[in-house]
């Protein structure tokens, strides 16, 4: 047994992974945040264990409560879908060490196939303007009419999991971090929607994902439909709506984004959004949402990753994006989260720290391709080299 453990720490070290001894009191970190990071986190700290003998233990708050925790200094990092818009710790670094999609997922039992939604329609059953399956602007997307879809090009990779070598595949990237579009498929759609009210499950903590999904909104529906959602990104889903919706029988608010999915799994006609895990660990098909380039595309992580790749990196390590460029292959609802860590000036416990930045490490490069299932972009390119450069500041 100790001639694996001492293999495996030979291992990582060739990898480029920080690695060192440490006495047994400073052999754990402690963070909390994003639900969104939460299904790559739970099934990733289990290897990351078994690889240095280091314990992450991680509570999923939503990105609110992790910001908060992170400024009051109760945690030695935290996990936010955004950025801090007030309360800035003294000291703070973003690490953005996750990409994800942020995926519309519905439960409608007659439908066979992925649904199809522009960010016009998404705006308005968001906001209480449709209420039914088959109202006209749904069908229109769905019935009689040809969709483009983008092919990605793959690759097999072997990696280790749980001490047995296994096949994943993964998207391939090129050096700028974007994937290969292979090939864009064009075909007629004719989905029969039921005449079934759409009851809408959102977040009630404070998120990032439903941050995120706000600046979607308004950012993909500015000019045009610029009024149906107006309304600046918040954390608080029912504070950026365009309509009241406190007295709305259709919206159901959940605390999380697993209630939010068992929400929908739990009632016929429901919609609602989070990370795609959320929706393959309850089976619940998603929806392929238009981007500015007229595709619909599915939730994946190559796709987020062309969108992701069309963005602009901060000096502070977050990422600005742009709803309206025209980015084939692009899943606009695709999103990068980030580990909030402090710098080494923030004199924090050393040994600690030294954990912290080998844990974001492997979150970067480690834990996407050991669970290329769970939906998350293998982070590459120039946002891979701000990532790391972020890290390096927490030593």
């Amino acid at each position: 047994m100790q001639f694996n453990k001492k293999a495996a720490v030979v291992a990582l070290a060739a990898s480029g992974l920080i690695l060192f001894s440490s006495p047994a009191f400073a052999n754990q970190i402690n963070g909390s945040g994003a639900s969104f990071a939460q299904p790559l986190i739970d099934v990733c700290k289990v290897e990351f264990t078994k690889d240095t003998g280091f314990t992450v233990n991680y509570t999923a708050g939503g990105s609110g409560k992790g910001r908060t925790d992170f400024a009051s200094n109760l945690v030695d990092f935290a996990a936010s879908d955004s950025a801090y818009t007030s309360g800035f710790p003294a000291h703070l670094e973003y690490a953005p060490v996750y990409a994800a999609p942020i995926a519309i997922f519905y439960n409608l039992p007659t439908v066979k196939e992925a649904i199809n939604l522009s960010e016009a329609t998404l705006a308005q059953i968001f906001s209480g303007q449709i209420t039914k399956w088959n109202d006209p602007q749904i069908i229109e997307e769905n019935q009689g009419v040809t969709i483009k879809t983008p092919v990605y090009k793959t690759k097999k990779e072997v990696v280790t999991v749980g001490g047995k070598k296994v096949t994943k595949t993964v998207p391939v990237l090129d050096k700028n971090g974007k994937p290969t579009v292979i090939r864009t498929i064009t075909k007629k759609v004719d989905i029969a929607l039921p005449n079934t009210p759409i009851t809408v499950y959102y977040r009630t903590d404070s998120s990032g994902t439903s941050e995120q999904f706000g600046k979607f909104l308004k950012g993909a529906n500015e000019g045009a439909n610029g009024g149906l959602w107006p309304k600046t990104a918040s954390g608080t889903f029912s504070n950026m709506t365009p309509n009241s919706i406190a007295s709305l029988f259709n919206f159901q608010g959940a605390s999380g984004s697993a209630l939010v999915a068992a929400g929908v799994k739990g009632k016929v006609g429901g919609i609602g959004y989070g990370e795609v895990s959320w929706a393959t660990d309850n089976k619940l098909p998603t929806a392929n949402i238009k981007n500015a380039a007229g595709e619909f595309v599915p939730p994946t992580a190559a796709g987020t990753s062309a969108f992701l790749g069309g963005g602009t990196i901060l000096a502070n390590g977050s990422v600005n994006t742009d709803y309206k460029k025209v980015i084939p292959g692009a899943y606009s609802l695709g999103t990068a989260s980030y580990g909030l860590v402090y710098p080494a000036s923030a004199n924090k416990n050393a040994e600690k720290q030294k954990i912290v930045a080998a844990w974001h490490t492997y979150l970067l490069e480690q834990c996407p391709k050991k669970f290329p299932e769970k939906g998350y972009a293998l982070i590459t390119g120039p946002l891979y080299d701000k990532a790391k450069a972020q890290i390096e500041k927490i030593k």
